[in-house]
């Protein structure tokens, strides 16, 4: 685009010079817009025709010309930016911002939510942050993981308000051998993203690699083996019986990506650009189910982590015309070390509690009486009496803005009492590092819930290392045994779930701090808006009214 190139270059040229005049040469200008002397000279004369800037040369060799920028770059950014916007084209418009998401803020406000796109549905998402590798193996952020189950495909998957499983690449599936083996009937005529047919071996591989991958298989320890017992029946075998296999499954971490190219997935979504500012999924042709009602859904990066928003917003921010909100199932916690001697683990649980409560009593966005499983209160603390605090205390804290807010208020109160908190920040990849926690005296995380809300607790707890700090690694491993024999049935799951976290609640192991309350700001044109168990829309469910009812309705 000749336009954008010429208002890149003034762009050089107004950082290099300013508003000021200056005194310049032919030379230097061309090294400021990288071009050669002579085209240089051509830009100059064209951009003082458009009345942008002056240029006065004076004559002789070696005398030196005087340059004014006139017009500032957003003057001059500004249409072009919202004609790149309206054709879809963010990378145009980005390279016009200078390469800053946030400046394009209140430019791109008027694109976003539902619009319609060279006459396609097109849903575009403002997002504070770049959206990392979409590998099932790679993410436990809420927003990557909802994507991801745009993306891929698994045995299995949930549907949102669905309690049990529904078929994927397995069209149905039954279990024997009382729950230890078990078969999944594959469906044939599936296509990768890229129109590559799927066939059954490249289902079993994708199969293996989930179960030889350490970041995947936490909950499938028990899987004896994989293989084909018959053209499209991929049969499991299991060591213990297990009810809940389907449900496993499920999980984001068991989506089956492409075994020789893992960003090419078979879900309903295909992946048509991703760039650190910028993700596009398209409506994938070859889907074998039903197709989405929209064609495309855009995550455009508008702010900085700083400004992060306390609500998902699909639509324009203020003007959006309502509001689905949700209590998340899950729960941000405090785990303490079991290293740490029995009266002070007793009066750091106290403690923090109360200062948690006091701080966030009053945020819209967070609920602080908390339920881990649906009519299970989280038992009070018994009391504490005040005990000595160490000089100093280590505080492994997951780095998401409500931890890290909770995390500096702790730093404060410790210091009026003479305690330094050292406070080691991780993300969700880093928290699940190989003895990352270990040395840690207090742990605050956050557990994001499924959509069956006790079989994602036990799965929870099956995962989230900070147990291993909380119990000790043997107890762990031990409690991780108890709750696998209750999965012989779901029955029997659900008998003994309340009373085993109740158990571990009741003994401090784990301190349930608040609920996130999950917020979707949609707009009058963005219609089925079905929140997911993670405070997400279901994307294959929403659509946009025709846009020629829309323009009439508006007139």
């Amino acid at each position: 685009m000749r336009q954008l190139q010429k208002i890149r270059q003034y762009q050089r040229l107004y950082q290099h010079y300013g508003a000021e005049p200056k005194p310049t040469t032919i030379a230097e200008v061309a090294e400021v817009a990288l071009c050669s002397e002579r085209h240089a000279r051509t830009l100059l004369r064209q951009l003082a025709q458009s009345g942008w800037l002056t240029w006065r040369a004076q004559p002789g060799r070696g005398h030196r010309a005087t340059l004014h920028c006139i017009a500032s770059t957003s003057e001059l950014s500004a249409p072009l930016m919202h004609s790149c916007l309206e054709k879809g084209d963010y990378q145009s418009a980005l390279q016009l911002a200078e390469g800053d998401p946030a400046s394009l803020h209140h430019i791109i406000t008027p694109f976003l939510g539902g619009k319609w796109l060279k006459h396609q549905p097109t849903l575009r998402i403002p997002w504070y942050r770049p959206l990392t590798s979409l590998h099932p193996a790679l993410q436990r952020r809420r927003a990557e993981q909802h994507i991801i189950c745009a993306v891929h495909a698994g045995l299995t998957r949930y549907v949102p308000g669905q309690p049990q499983p529904e078929p994927d690449l397995a069209h149905h599936w039954e279990a024997s051998d009382n729950g230890r083996r078990w078969r999944f009937y594959l469906r044939s005529g599936a296509h990768w993203h890229n129109g590559q047919p799927i066939g059954d071996e490249d289902m079993l591989s994708a199969v293996q690699q989930m179960l030889a991958d350490p970041a995947r298989n936490a909950g499938l320890k028990h899987v004896r083996q994989a293989s084909l017992a018959a053209p499209w029946c991929l049969e499991i075998i299991l060591d213990m019986p297990d009810a809940m296999l389907a449900h496993r499954l499920a999980h984001h971490v068991c989506r089956l990506p492409h075994p020789q190219q893992p960003d090419i997935g078979a879900g309903p979504f295909a992946i048509a650009r991703h760039h650190s500012h910028y993700l596009r999924l398209e409506r994938q042709p070859w889907y074998y189910a039903a197709h989405p009602l929209l064609h495309a859904i855009e995550f455009w990066r508008t702010r900085t982590d700083a400004q992060k928003p306390a609500w998902i917003t699909v639509g324009k921010g203020e003007s959006a015309q309502e509001a689905v909100t949700s209590t998340s199932g899950g729960f941000a916690w405090l785990m303490v070390n079991a290293a740490l001697s029995r009266p002070l683990a007793a009066w750091l649980r106290q403690d923090i509690t109360s200062v948690s409560e006091r701080h966030f009593a009053h945020r819209d966005d967070l609920q602080t009486r908390t339920e881990v499983l649906p009519d299970l209160v989280t038992p009070p603390l018994p009391p504490a009496a005040q005990a000595a605090l160490p000089a100093t205390l280590t505080l492994a804290c997951c780095h998401t803005s409500e931890l890290r807010e909770l995390a500096d208020v702790l730093q404060a109160h410790f210091k009026k009492q003479s305690c330094e908190l050292k406070i080691d920040w991780k993300d969700r990849d880093e928290w699940h590092a190989p003895g990352a926690l270990a040395q840690a005296d207090l742990l605050l995380g956050d557990y994001l819930a499924g959509e069956l809300p006790g079989f994602a607790l036990a799965e929870w707890f099956t995962d989230e290392p900070a147990w291993a700090s909380a119990l000790g690694d043997a107890a762990w491993q031990k409690e991780k045994q108890t709750l696998m024999g209750y999965c012989a049935s779901e029955a029997s799951l659900n008998a003994n779930l309340a009373p085993f976290f109740t158990r571990l609640l009741e003994s401090g192991a784990c301190t349930p701090l608040f609920h996130y309350r999950y917020r979707i700001n949609t707009m009058e044109n963005v219609q089925d808006i079905v929140l997911t168990a993670g405070g997400w829309l279901d994307f294959t469910r929403a659509w946009l009214p025709p846009a020629q009812e829309r323009t009439t309705s508006a007139s």
